[in-house]
């Protein structure tokens, strides 16, 4: 009699667990639109973002290596399309100027180089893509920020689709559009199931091969003046690294002071003068146009 209690009560306690065990490897998920509906209840209150930080990179430009960093940077972003970053030094000043308006787009480095790239987004679209390559496209590091809302039209394209990685306990979002014959990957963004907080992102070329990969992590919270209960700020990723498959190059910023906006007097920054395209005079510029357009 003992030795089959003793039998039944292992039997009783195996599927226990094992269910317990499942819940660990399988834990309750929400369902997509659930997923998205929190993530943009956060980004939606991220319109604009100025904040301090630290930087460096290592830039591969026509066979050589750049290395730039800086402990006094800034970063600028106003939604939709609007982002800068700079990067200074005592006695030296800009050293580093990554950033997009909407239009024109723009990448200068000054260390061992003093040179600048810079385009304009309707050239863009006409330029083979051997011609478009510079060692860190503006447009990438924005779309890595993780402070943009997702679309809600499911169908509209990009297309988001879902998925739950159990070995990473993250949802993770493949958006995709159409081409003439097939449809092809534009980016793959991982949220941890937890926080709902980005923690991977890759975009891709026309040929599925990534041309970014960028992690991020420590989210911090974005101060509001406007919003006393410091538990109501939004939040968003502290640290970024980027790596640039193509180029080799990689880039790195951890956020410090991060708010909405500065104040100045009368000023919030950033506004629309804070993303215009910088001087250009002392630097070897490589205008990325269209081929009738270099003669002008």
């Amino acid at each position: 009699m003992l030795l089959i209690c003793s039998l039944l009560t292992g039997c009783c306690n195996c599927p226990k667990q094992t269910t317990e065990k499942i819940n660990r490897l399988n834990p309750a998920t929400l369902s997509m639109p659930e997923v998205v509906s929190r993530i943009n209840a956060n980004n939606q209150r991220i319109p604009s973002l100025w904040a301090t930080l630290n930087y460096s990179a290592t830039l591969h430009d026509r066979g050589q290596v750049h290395s730039v960093s800086s402990d006094d940077g800034v970063l600028l972003y106003q939604h939709p399309s609007n982002m800068r970053l700079v990067g200074k030094k005592e006695f030296v000043g800009t050293v580093f100027d990554i950033g997009t308006n909407g239009r024109e787009y723009w990448l200068e480095v000054i260390p061992g180089t003093n040179r600048m790239w810079w385009g304009t987004y309707a050239d863009l679209q006409r330029l083979p893509l051997a011609q478009r390559q510079i060692p860190i496209q503006p447009q990438d590091v924005l779309e890595v920020l993780g402070v943009e809302p997702i679309d809600t039209n499911f169908l509209q394209q990009p297309v988001p689709v879902m998925r739950y990685d159990n070995a990473a306990d993250a949802y993770v979002f493949l958006f995709d559009y159409a081409a003439r014959d097939k449809w092809l990957a534009q980016k793959e963004i991982w949220y941890d199931r937890t926080s709902l907080r980005p923690r991977k992102v890759v975009l891709y070329d026309p040929d599925g091969r990534p041309i970014l990969q960028a992690w991020l992590s420590h989210d911090l919270r974005i101060q509001a003046p406007d919003q006393q209960n410091q538990a109501d700020w939004p939040v968003m990723a502290g640290d970024f690294k980027l790596f640039f498959p193509d180029s080799g190059s990689r880039m790195e910023f951890t956020l410090k002071d991060v708010r909405l906006y500065k104040q100045q007097g009368r000023v919030r920054i950033p506004n629309p003068a804070s993303f215009l395209l910088p001087d250009v005079h002392g630097t070897d510029v490589q205008a990325i146009q269209i081929p009738d357009r270099q003669n002008l």
